[in-house]
């Protein structure tokens, strides 16, 4: 099977804690629509993460996975695609503390190429490295500006 590998960072200026737990904090996600075009539903927490449904239209088409949200004793998190059209689809969140209210976020999405995607990886991978640019920032908006409380 082929895949495709996209990174991005970002700094957001709150403290690495408070950046590590929004994150994963899928519930809040959910609630507030941190991403415009995520659709993020049926969170199920569970043993160090939690579980979730998201959909999101691509070219016009429903888009719908289950997720497993992990996060490490580091802190650092991980969603996986269970199951869905991009099941395979890793999205790995490493955090770094650039003092006591800034953090790096670095961000690199696996996802696996399957049908005609095959055939359109460079749109695939100009699509997903648009999105992945998009996503960090809408995070850095909920985190700065809407003022993300942290638990």
């Amino acid at each position: 099977m082929n895949s495709i590998t996209v990174q991005g960072e970002k700094v957001i200026a709150r403290p690495t804690e408070i950046v590590q737990s929004q994150f994963v904090d899928m519930a809040h996600h959910a609630s507030t629509r941190v991403h415009a075009s995520l659709n993020i539903s049926n969170v199920r927490p569970q043993d160090g993460g939690c579980r979730f449904t998201g959909r999101r239209r691509v070219f016009g088409i429903l888009q719908e996975d289950e997720f497993e949200v992990a996060r490490g004793r580091n802190g650092n998190s991980t969603l996986r695609s269970l199951s869905g059209s991009n099941a395979g689809l890793l999205i790995t969140q490493v955090f770094e503390s650039m003092g006591p209210d800034r953090t790096l976020v670095r961000t690199t999405i696996e996802m696996p190429l399957r049908g005609v995607l095959k055939f359109l990886s460079s749109l695939a991978r100009v699509g997903l490295q648009r999105d992945l640019a998009a996503a960090l920032e809408e995070d850095r908006i909920d985190l700065e500006e809407r003022g993300y409380p942290g638990h």
